[in-house]
């Protein structure tokens, strides 16, 4: 992206030597004084899981996980949601209890749209 005096520019067109330039070369913002600068690497999106895929990978352990659920007084949003996102607060909470073994589980478990 191109930079100048703390400014990102975001379209329009450049003044080069007085006179306007509404489709800008690489050289002429070079001449207008702008930088070129990396754009930060956008965030990745969270993780999102299938319900179904989740209970199916855990097999018999899911028996135990949804009595966990239900004492915490999540069962309830957990069979409501569409998906598992691991930006959901209720969600994120029960992932920092599982297991390394229970986390392996969750691969493959990503939800389809």
């Amino acid at each position: 992206m191109w930079t100048k005096d703390g400014k990102t520019y975001t379209g329009g067109g450049i003044i080069v030597d007085g006179m306007w330039h509404s489709t800008p070369t690489p050289e002429m913002f070079t001449i207008a004084g702008w930088e070129w600068v990396e754009p930060p690497a956008p965030e990745p999106e969270p993780k999102r899981y299938s319900k179904l895929k989740v209970i199916r990978a855990l097999g018999e352990n899911w028996a135990a996980k949804k009595a966990e659920l239900e004492a915490a007084g999540l069962l309830d949003q957990f069979m409501a949601a569409q998906y598992l996102a691991e930006d959901d607060p209720a969600f994120a909470a029960v992932l920092a209890t599982l297991t390394e073994a229970e986390r392996e589980a969750l691969t493959g478990c990503e939800y389809d749209d």
